[in-house]
């Protein structure tokens, strides 16, 4: 019988977080993940706190009749539908009996590097996507970017957001290595004050320094993926050219419930049996989808499906 060591692995998996092999690890750590409450193995319940009325004005001398709480508290129940499992056999010459924690992560860090983590990325723009779809808030935009329009597309998402009173703090910009490319050579233009023969200043509103610039490949911005085996591209995806956010109008709740190995037996061959099962999902809280916004296109002719999983083709 395997000994369960998914929390000790989760821990483990959070660390490797840090070295930017997972390009959205801020989004999947959003700090509204403490709001979560999980009622079972896949079913969560997230608070929706609403104020029923504002002030009122007050008059000298008299007494307010007070009608009661003047506030609601509403459970929303979420469900994790991305429930995923991978397994392995393991030559116990591979495996260091002496700590099997540690043996467990060796035996999965190049599975996680080039398998899980693309795909935990993949998983993030495209259910983010499909929840600003939802959405319908006018929050998606496809026109066509290049070095002229590129500031101001990113001034027509930061402006919205504030009309909206999304916070100014913690946004995150993510782009493709192309847009990525025509921000710099906007700025730099920008940065020079190149002014027109009727005197006119080019320059943006916003500037790129109030955000923080995540750089991520192509094949992982897409806005849908086939994961019935991994996670590849589909024909008809298209392509997330920049999405700003504000982290934290998402929750990203996580949940390994088993990660172990059985040991050799001769139904094995005598090998060891590793096996790991976690739930996972991305949604957009209720009433705070105006922070996210984007910029969608069709796929461009680079970037193929893959075959093998999930592994991009150029």
């Amino acid at each position: 019988m395997a000994v369960n060591y998914a929390e000790k692995y989760q821990s483990a998996l959070v660390q490797s977080f840090a070295d930017e092999q997972l390009r959205t690890a801020a989004l999947w750590q959003s700090p509204s993940n403490n709001l979560v409450n999980f009622m079972e193995a896949k079913m969560i319940k997230v608070p929706n706190l609403k104020i029923l009325a504002g002030r009122t004005n007050r008059n000298r001398k008299t007494i307010t009749e007070h009608s009661g709480e003047n506030y609601e508290n509403a459970w929303i129940p979420y469900s994790l539908d991305f429930d995923r499992q991978w397994s392995t056999l393991v030559d116990p010459m591979d495996v260091d009996e002496s700590d099997m924690v540690v043996s467990i992560a060796n035996i999965t860090k190049t599975f996680n590097i080039y398998e899980k983590l693309p795909e935990m990325d993949r998983y993030m723009f495209s259910k983010l996507y499909k929840e600003k779809l939802k959405a319908d808030d006018g929050g998606i935009h496809n026109d066509s970017l290049d070095e002229k329009s590129i500031l101001d597309a990113f001034d027509t998402m930061m402006m919205n957001m504030d009309e909206k009173r999304v916070p100014s703090d913690n946004r995150l910009l993510y782009v493709t290595p192309q847009i990525n490319k025509m921000l710099k050579q906007a700025e730099a233009r920008n940065r020079a004050l190149s002014i027109s023969g009727n005197g006119k200043v080019d320059r943006a509103i916003y500037s790129l320094d109030d955000v923080t610039i995540k750089v991520v490949p192509s094949d992982l911005m897409q806005s849908d993926y086939d994961f019935t085996v991994g996670a590849k591209l589909k024909d008809d995806a298209k392509q997330i050219n920049m999405m700003l956010i504000q982290n934290g109008v998402q929750i990203a709740p996580q949940k390994y419930s088993f990660v172990g190995m059985d040991n050799p037996t001769a139904s094995n061959d005598g090998n060891f049996n590793y096996y790991e099962r976690s739930y996972s999902d991305v949604f957009l809280l209720k009433g705070r989808e105006t922070g996210l916004e984007m910029y969608v296109s069709d796929k461009p002719k680079n970037v193929t499906p893959a075959s093998d999983g999930g592994k991009a083709t150029k």
